[in-house]
């Protein structure tokens, strides 16, 4: 069951996640995880709250029973269904702090270069996105730079962070080889003809990578065993 493996553990190990606009976040979403996604991040747009929570508590049902995490990108969905996990778009300094849906709550945030790995102390911040990685059709060189301040699979483990931004199924190897080992994806998805099959190329990319990446078993087994 879910319940069984913690929060840290599947973030730790989580390779694929998906940025649902509202527009693609109906039952169908929960499917992603059977094509190679990890992380299903729910974008509330414009929706009403309700319409949001929704849409969460469905996902989860359906994923129930399996290691995929859902998080939601806005706090007051995340209060409503109990969040494991948020990312916050546009982080700012808050007097009171974030409020946490339960005290296991893990908090990401987009972090435009590796002097953004300082923000993830915790306090609330644990994970980021982390990039353009592809900008204007190009590889961005902060692939690389985060790469070399926080490699992705080295002991003792450094901060969770996803490559985003303009990464596609034609792309990922060129980010997998500036050092990623995540990555996180929308439009490429949802632009495809068949955003599963786009999905699925993404994913095994992805875990080629960590397959052949000397650190990926033990840092599997430091993960299991925090």
């Amino acid at each position: 069951m879910t319940a069984l493996v913690p929060l840290t553990t599947r973030l730790r190990t989580a390779r694929v996640a998906i940025v649902l606009p509202p527009e693609h976040s109906g039952p169908e979403a929960a499917d992603f995880a059977a094509h190679g996604a990890d992380l299903l991040v729910f974008s509330r747009g414009s929706r009403h709250l309700d319409e949001c929570v929704e849409a969460v508590t469905t996902a989860r049902k359906r994923l129930f029973g399996l290691t995929t995490l859902v998080a939601v990108d806005d706090l007051g969905v995340a209060m409503a269904v109990g969040a494991d996990l948020v990312f916050v778009r546009r982080p700012g300094w808050r007097p009171f702090g974030y409020p946490r849906p339960h005290e296991y709550t893990l908090f990401g945030r987009p972090i435009e270069a590796p002097d953004g790995l300082g923000k993830l102390s915790g306090d609330p911040f644990v994970f980021a996105f982390g990039g353009p990685a592809i900008r204007d059709g190009e590889l961005s060189p902060v692939v690389a730079e985060l790469a070399a301040a926080a490699p992705p699979l080295a002991l003792p483990a450094a901060p969770v962070w996803f490559a985003s931004g303009g990464i596609t199924s034609g792309n990922v190897d060129e980010v997998l080889l500036a050092g990623a080992r995540r990555v996180a994806v929308s439009t490429a998805v949802f632009s495809a003809a068949d955003p599963f099959a786009e999905t699925r190329v993404i994913a095994e990319a992805v875990k080629d990578a960590w397959r052949s990446d000397v650190r990926s078993q033990a840092y599997a087994r430091d993960a299991f065993s925090g």
